[in-house]
């Protein structure tokens, strides 16, 4: 029997990993079927960690990316062992984003505040996804819930936000419990984006969150500040600009790893021992570019399964026209909105017909004896 390892990231905005799981497994009755929840530290990741763990999840109140935002609803899970898992888009996102965004005085106070609560748990291991944040303020705001202050030269307190960070002149960690220092943090990242500079995490995902030329200016020589506050080792490692540069100062600051999210995640969640045996690996997310293959999902499922030997086709929402498939790894890449219209290719209800019609035919050419049922 066909042995078909199931490995997709959500369509962003139309349908969920899970939902492409079942779909794909509808239609494939007569093959062995393994899903493997799929994430890369941006947004799902503790619903792909969370996926077959034992735990609770926690629902509180906290304080939202901008202070004058009414607090936001956040949900993390703790496992059964006292890890908590937490995502910092959940109280600084961009999904909370109502407005334009504004960056300069936003921050990541919110997600310290889930973070405070896990340790008040009992939690003393943290697992964060870093990706979809609204904030590039170095972490200065999650830090200070935890106990943090920051000043200026002339030691003045400062008000933890992106625009506050060139003006930090020392800080204090006097005010971290003994809890707070005893807890080991797992940091996990979807970009390899440096801390600072023309690769770093205002260039690059400042205009995205809504700043314009001269505030990207400015948010990068606040980060070029905190650069030098924690080394240039630090600020130059891959991932240290994720999130706005929350690496950066929690790594400097606390017990913390910083790690490449997806193949955390895959690694996790078996990848590798579901791919042990296995025929063929179907992946794919909302849209296929050159990022796909730098740190995201979909391209590290390609990178695991081409050790194993397995062939990869990518069934995705839309796909970049210049990606280059055989070098990223995938052996065939199906786009389900070609020829369609953009409004229409959103449509979950057509998008799931699209792609149990394209998984027939990809697992007819792949099966030896495909069944009665894949016709």
């Amino acid at each position: 029997m066909m042995r078909l390892v199931l490995a997709f990231d959500k369509f962003k905005g139309s349908v969920t990993a899970a939902q492409l799981h079942d779909a794909v497994a509808q239609v494939c009755r007569g093959v062995t079927v393994v899903p493997i929840a799929v994430a890369d530290g941006g947004d799902g990741t503790v619903a792909a960690l969370a996926a077959g763990q034992s735990g609770e999840w926690h629902t509180i109140e906290v304080q939202s990316y901008l202070p004058e935002i009414h607090q936001v609803t956040a949900s993390y899970f703790q496992t059964s062992d006292g890890c908590a898992l937490i995502e910092v888009a959940t109280a600084s996102g961009l999904a909370l984003v109502q407005a334009r965004p504004r960056v300069l005085y936003a921050n990541t106070w919110g997600t310290g505040m889930m973070i405070a609560d896990a340790i008040e748990r009992g939690c003393r291991h943290v697992v964060m996804g870093l990706g979809g944040s609204a904030t590039c303020d170095a972490g200065m705001g999650l830090l200070a819930a935890l106990g943090a202050e920051f000043f200026d030269e002339a030691d003045r307190l400062l008000r933890p936000s992106g625009g506050s960070m060139e003006a930090i002149h020392h800080m204090s960690t006097a005010g971290f419990s003994p809890a707070v220092r005893q807890t080991h943090f797992t940091l996990l990242t979807d970009v390899t984006n440096p801390l600072c500079g023309p690769t770093g995490a205002a260039w690059v995902y400042g205009p995205q969150k809504g700043a314009n030329l001269r505030q990207v200016e400015r948010l990068d020589r606040g980060l070029q500040n905190i650069a030098g506050i924690v080394g240039e080792k630090l600020a130059n490692r891959s991932g240290a600009g994720a999130a706005g540069g929350i690496a950066a100062l929690m790594c400097h600051l606390l017990d913390c790893e910083l790690l490449p999210g997806a193949d955390y995640i895959l690694r996790h969640n078996g990848l590798d021992e579901a791919l042990e045996g296995a025929d063929l690996v179907l992946t794919g997310e909302g849209r296929l570019d050159a990022t796909s293959a730098m740190g995201k999902a979909t391209g590290t499922v390609a990178r695991m399964a081409a050790r194993h030997g397995v062939p990869v086709v990518a069934i995705c929402g839309s796909v970049d026209r210049t990606f280059d498939a055989a070098e990223a790894g995938f052996e065939r890449v199906i786009d389900l909105s070609e020829g369609i219209d953009p409004t229409v290719a959103m449509d979950p209800v057509g998008t799931i017909e699209r792609l149990q019609n394209a998984v027939k035919q990809v697992i007819k050419s792949y099966a030896s004896n495909p069944t009665d049922d894949m016709a």
